[in-house]
C-alpha cells in the first residue's frame, strides 16, 4: 500500500488592512522563497501573484491610480519555476478590477505546509496592487481548461485530509485574523457550530460558497425585533468583499429605519449618522438554511463604520446629508450578485468544508487568546 504522510494542520495568520480593506496572508513562492502578500478571496479560485515587471510596477500613472505594488515574485529568481501557459491567465472581479498574463507552476508555501507544482497566474497587467490567495472550489478558476488548484494540491499532496479550511477574521480593530487548513479552533467560537448546505449553481455544479439566508433582522438595545427579509435569498460567503451586498429592497428598507443616503452612484458609499453606533447592544442577526439553522449576530460597530473622517481626509468630497456626525454603512444594495463580505464575516466563526459542500457557522469569540485546534 502507499505510504500517506498522516494530514495535519496548517494555520496562516492574516493581516487585517483596515484602511484598504481586505486580509493579507503572508505566504512564500519559489526556491529559494520569496515573500508575497496576497489577499485571501474565498469568492475566487486563482492563486495569482503580480511579477516583479508587471505593467502597475513600473508605471507612476497606474500608481497613482491603484495603489503602489506591496509585493512581487521575479520568475528568473526561482530555480523551481516553469511556464504552464503564456498569456492564457485572465481574471476579473466584480467590482470591476482584474489581472492577465501566464500561467505558471512552483513551490508555494502558506502556514508551514509546502505545495509543489501550484499552478498560478503570474500577472503582467493588472489593476490591483496585491496577488490574491483564491481558495475556492476548483470548478471556478479562471482558466478555459480547469486545473487542480490550491484546494486540490492540499489535499493531494496529503497535507489535509479533506478540503476544508476555517476562518477566524477577529474584530474591526484586530490588527490580524487566522485562516486554519484542515482544522478548526475550539477556542474561536461560542456555542455551537451549525453546518448549511452549499448550494449549487444552475448547471448542477459547486462554484461558490452560496448558502440560503433565510432571514435578516436587527434587534435593538430594548429587544425590539425587526423583520427585513420577505424571501430566501441565496448568499456568497466572500472574504474577498469588504462589505456585505443584499438585494435592493431589502437594502431599501434598512437604510429607510436607519435614516442612511445611498452615494454609491457618487462616492461609492451609503452614509449613515454615527449616533447609531451609541446603541451598544444593536445587532443585525443573520440566520441561515430555516429556523433551525445558525444565527450570526453582527454588532452595530461593525455595521456602522467611522471611516468617513480619514476618507475626508484622503480627499474625499462628501455629499450635503441630513446629520454632521458622518459614518458609513457596511451594507449595500445590489442588484446582480449578493455577497456576505468582511462586514459580515468578522462576527462569524466559519468552516468552509469543499468536500462534503457545506459550511459550518458559529458566533466568533472574538480576542481569544485560547487555540484548540482538531483536524477536520
Amino acid at each position: 500500500p502507499a505510504l500517506h504522510r498522516r494530514a495535519g494542520t496548517y494555520s496562516q495568520e492574516l493581516n487585517n488592512n483596515l484602511t484598504g480593506g481586505g486580509y493579507y496572508a503572508q505566504v512564500t513562492v519559489g526556491t529559494p522563497p520569496q515573500t508575497v502578500d496576497l489577499v485571501v478571496d474565498t469568492g475566487s479560485s486563482d492563486v495569482w501573484i503580480l511579477d516583479s515587471r508587471a505593467d502597475l510596477c513600473r508605471s507612476k500613472t497606474m500608481q497613482n491610480y491603484y495603489g503602489y505594488c506591496l509585493s512581487t515574485y521575479d520568475p528568473s529568481k526561482s530555480s523551481t519555476y516553469s511556464i504552464v501557459s503564456q498569456d492564457e491567465f485572465s481574471i476579473r472581479y466584480v467590482d470591476g478590477s482584474g489581472a492577465e498574463g501566464d500561467y505558471i507552476r512552483d513551490t508555494f508555501s502558506i502556514g508551514g505546509a509546502d505545495i509543489e507544482h501550484l499552478q498560478m497566474g503570474l500577472a503582467e497587467n493588472s489593476t490591483i496592487n496585491s496577488g490574491l490567495l483564491g481558495i475556492g472550489f476548483a470548478a471556478n478558476v479562471a482558466a478555459l481548461t480547469p486545473y487542480p488548484n490550491i484546494m486540490n494540491l492540499f489535499q493531494d499532496q496529503d497535507l489535509i485530509d479533506i478540503q476544508a479550511y476555517s476562518l477566524y477574521l477577529d474584530d474591526l480593530y484586530a490588527e490580524t485574523g487566522t485562516i486554519l487548513f484542515g482544522g478548526l479552533d475550539t477556542q474561536k467560537f461560542i456555542g455551537k457550530l451549525k453546518t448549511v448546505d452549499i448550494e449549487p449553481d444552475r448547471t448542477g455544479n459547486y462554484s461558490s460558497f452560496t448558502v440560503a439566508l433565510s432571514s435578516l433582522t436587527t434587534t435593538a438595545d430594548n429587544g425590539t425585533v425587526t423583520n427585513y427579509t420577505r424571501s430566501v435569498v441565496p448568499v456568497i460567503l466572500d472574504s474577498g468583499t469588504t462589505l456585505t451586498y443584499v438585494p435592493y429592497t431589502m437594502a431599501n428598507r434598512i437604510y429607510r429605519a436607519f435614516g442612511a443616503v445611498d452615494d454609491t452612484s457618487g462616492t461609492g458609499l451609503v452614509y449613515i449618522n454615527c449616533e447609531h453606533l451609541d446603541n451598544k447592544n444593536f445587532t443585525f442577526d443573520f440566520q441561515f438554511g430555516g429556523k433551525d439553522g445558525p444565527v450570526i449576530r453582527v454588532p452595530i460597530d461593525e455595521m456602522v463604520l467611522d471611516n468617513v473622517k480619514a476618507y475626508i481626509e484622503l480627499g474625499l468630497e462628501v455629499p450635503s446629508l441630513p446629520f454632521d456626525n458622518i459614518c458609513s454603512f457596511g451594507l449595500q444594495g445590489s442588484s446582480d450578485y449578493y455577497l456576505l463580505g468582511d462586514t459580515f464575516l468578522r462576527s462569524a466563526y466559519v468552516v468552509y468544508d469543499l468536500t462534503n459542500k457545506e459550511i459550518g457557522l458559529a458566533q466568533a469569540n472574538l480576542n481569544s487568546t485560547e487555540s484548540e485546534i482538531v483536524e477536520i
